[in-house]
């Protein structure tokens, strides 16, 4: 929050870092809807032995992540787990202050 005494900007050291705590429940800030128009499904709290890692898309720089048929990026989430980094064979994900590593298949 920033105010002004005489003409001087002040700041009143509101913090910066607030962590909303959804209790396990859809955060109400998330849409609904996808911006290509598809229903998002929030309410899948998945188990780490329901995640599968089912590609990985590269372009550059950029990376995105195909799990359990959602198209994630970094810092989205996919149920109650955050898309932390996405590597070229891996993802990691975090719940709770702990993370979890999905590898892609090797295929035979």
């Amino acid at each position: 929050m920033l105010g002004f005494i005489v003409g001087l900007p002040i700041s009143f050291g509101l913090a910066n870092d607030f962590t909303y705590n959804d209790h396990g429940q859809r955060d109400p800030f998330w849409p609904l809807v996808s911006s290509g128009g598809a229903i998002v499904n929030y309410d899948s709290n998945f188990s780490a032995s329901e995640l599968v890692l089912e590609g990985i898309i590269a372009d550059g720089k950029s990376r995105l992540a195909i799990i359990n048929g959602n198209i994630v990026e970094e810092g989205k989430k996919i149920g109650f787990y955050t898309v932390q980094q996405i590597q070229a064979d891996r993802v990691v994900l975090v719940k709770d202050g702990q993370s979890l590593v999905l590898r892609m298949k090797k295929e035979e």
